[in-house]
C-alpha cells in the first residue's frame, strides 16, 4: 500500500488520512445518536466536537513529549510524524478526563458520553478497518473480523438501545468489543505469546472484559436491592 499522498509540496501520510476520516464519521454518528434519541441539547456535541479537536492535535503533537531530540534537530518532522501509539494513549486520557469535568459542569450522566464515544469510537473502527482492508491486503482476516465484530455491535447497539446512556447497554458492547479483540488477536501473525498463549494486549481485554462483568453483577444486585426495598414499603 503507498504510505504517502503527495499534495503539491506537502507529504501527508495515508494513515493518518485514514484515523482522520474514521473519525469524521464517527462523530456523524454520534450526532444521528443524539437525534435519534430526541436530544435538543448541543452541550454534549459541542463538548465532544472539542474533544475531538484537541485528541488530534494531542496525538499530533504529542511527538514533542515522546521523541523531544527529534523536533529539536528536525522541526519539519511534526509535519510528517505523530506520537504514534502512545500518542493515542495520550489523547484517549486527554479527552477522557475533558469530558468527566465537563459532565460534573452540566450535570450529564457520565454513563452519557460514555454512550456517545462507544458508538462513535465503533463507527470509527469499522470505517477504519474497511479501508484499511480495501488498501493492505495483508491484514483480510485481522481487518475483516474487526470490521464485523464492531459493526453488528454497533446495530446492537442502535437497535436495542434508544435511550441514551443505559448503563448494561454500555457495559454489554464493551463486553462483547473485548472478547471480540481477544478473538481477533489470534488470527494476528505478528501476536507475542506473553502468558498462556495470551498476547498482553488480550490480557488487557479479558481483565476489561471481567471488570464489565463485575459492573454488571452489582448493577444487577443493586437492582434487586430497590426492588426488595420498594416492595416492602
Amino acid at each position: 500500500m503507498q504510505e504517502v499522498l503527495q499534495v503539491g509540496p506537502i507529504l501527508l501520510r495515508i494513515q493518518w488520512l485514514i484515523i482522520v476520516l474514521s473519525a469524521f464519521v464517527g462523530y456523524f454518528v454520534i450526532k444521528h445518536r443524539l437525534q435519534r434519541a430526541g436530544y435538543a441539547d448541543q452541550r454534549m456535541i459541542e463538548t465532544i466536537e472539542n474533544s475531538l479537536y484537541i485528541a488530534v492535535a494531542v496525538w499530533k503533537f504529542s511527538l514533542i513529549l515522546f521523541d523531544p531530540l527529534t523536533v529539536i534537530t528536525n522541526p519539519l518532522a511534526l509535519l510528517y510524524f505523530s506520537g504514534g501509539e502512545h500518542g493515542i494513549w495520550l489523547a484517549a486520557a486527554v479527552v477522557c478526563s475533558i469530558i468527566y469535568f465537563r459532565a460534573q459542569k452540566e450535570n450529564v450522566s457520565i454513563w452519557a458520553y460514555g454512550d456517545l464515544l462507544a458508538t462513535g469510537f465503533l463507527a470509527a473502527i469499522v470505517v477504519y478497518d474497511w479501508m484499511d482492508w480495501v488498501l493492505n491486503k495483508q491484514w483480510v482476516w485481522v481487518d475483516g473480523s474487526e470490521m464485523i465484530i464492531s459493526l453488528l455491535i454497533l446495530l446492537v447497539f442502535f437497535r436495542k438501545s434508544k435511550k441514551i446512556g443505559e448503563p448494561y447497554q454500555l457495559t454489554q458492547a464493551l463486553l462483547w468489543f473485548s472478547l471480540g479483540q481477544v478473538f481477533v488477536q489470534f488470527l494476528n501473525p505478528l501476536k507475542r505469546n506473553d502468558w498462556l498463549g495470551f498476547s498482553q494486549e488480550q490480557i488487557l481485554y479479558l481483565i476489561l472484559a471481567v471488570l464489565c462483568l463485575c459492573l454488571d453483577w452489582f448493577a444487577e444486585k443493586k437492582r434487586l436491592h430497590l426492588s426488595k426495598l420498594t416492595n416492602k414499603n
